[in-house]
């Protein structure tokens, strides 16, 4: 695809963007009704499982946006065209809602959320969930740190006031950050609340997680390759954190000599 056509393509999303927010709303939530299936089934969400459908995906992807966002590149011009045509078409009320779900991924939210759920961890004997809980987000949290700083891609130009951020752009801090708490919080759903809230909490997580990552690129505080990059990059940490947990929780505390 040439320059030109990735900006005529970007122009075109973003003259559609609510309609494909709401369309993409509906396979994060199949996938999320489908590991409900499963887990009712008897087949646990295992690691395994996660791995071979996200994991290895989510890596490939991750590598052909972050060799694709050079200046003037196809990428770079539809991700310019496209936080273009929204700065210039939606208006303040669209931006206002857009803000709701990404609250839920605020550093003081994050951060607030976090301690309220280890100390109930800690408060039901849950030491090992309550570190690994910690360890999932936080962890997210310096690890986009460090990509961030490695790529240092500037965001894009907003001037709404709605909201305003600074600091680099690529990936998304929000769209992994959002996916890792509220996926990891629907795994300890999944692990020690009584059947009729894990499809809730699986469902509940795939809203914030998606609504939470579009509503970056709707008020053009990032491009949309630094949210898609940011949700790769979360499902992976998020399964690697799950495998941890599996793997240390399943090995003897005194192996055989």
């Amino acid at each position: 695809m040439s320059p030109g056509e990735a900006a005529a393509l970007g122009q075109a999303v973003g003259r559609h963007a609510l309609a494909l927010w709401l369309l993409g709303l509906a396979p994060a939530l199949a996938l999320a009704g489908g590991l409900w299936w499963r887990a009712q089934r008897g087949a646990a969400v295992t690691p395994r499982h996660w791995a071979l459908l996200c994991a290895l995906p989510a890596v490939a992807l991750f590598t052909v946006l972050a060799g694709q966002i050079a200046p003037g590149s196809p990428l770079v011009r539809f991700d310019a065209a496209l936080a273009a045509t929204l700065g210039a078409q939606l208006p303040a009320a669209v931006l206002h809602l857009a803000a709701v779900p990404t609250w839920a991924g605020n550093p003081p939210v994050i951060v607030a959320l976090v301690l309220a759920v280890a100390a109930w961890l800690l408060r039901r004997g849950e030491r090992a969930l309550a570190g690994a809980w910690v360890a999932a987000v936080a962890g997210n949290a310096l690890l986009n740190r460090a990509l961030k700083e490695s790529f240092e891609r500037a965001r894009p130009p907003h001037t709404h006031g709605v909201v305003s951020e600074t600091g680099f752009s690529f990936p998304s801090g929000h769209a992994s950050g959002t996916l890792v708490a509220y996926g990891m919080l629907a795994y300890l759903v999944l692990r020690l609340a009584p059947p009729a809230w894990h499809l809730p909490a699986l469902l509940g997580a795939a809203w914030l997680a998606w609504t939470g990552a579009c509503s970056r690129v709707l008020l053009q505080v990032h491009y949309a390759s630094d949210v898609v990059a940011g949700l790769a990059s979360g499902s992976v940490w998020l399964g690697l954190c799950i495998l941890g947990l599996r793997w240390a929780q399943a090995r003897p505390l005194h192996p055989a000599a």
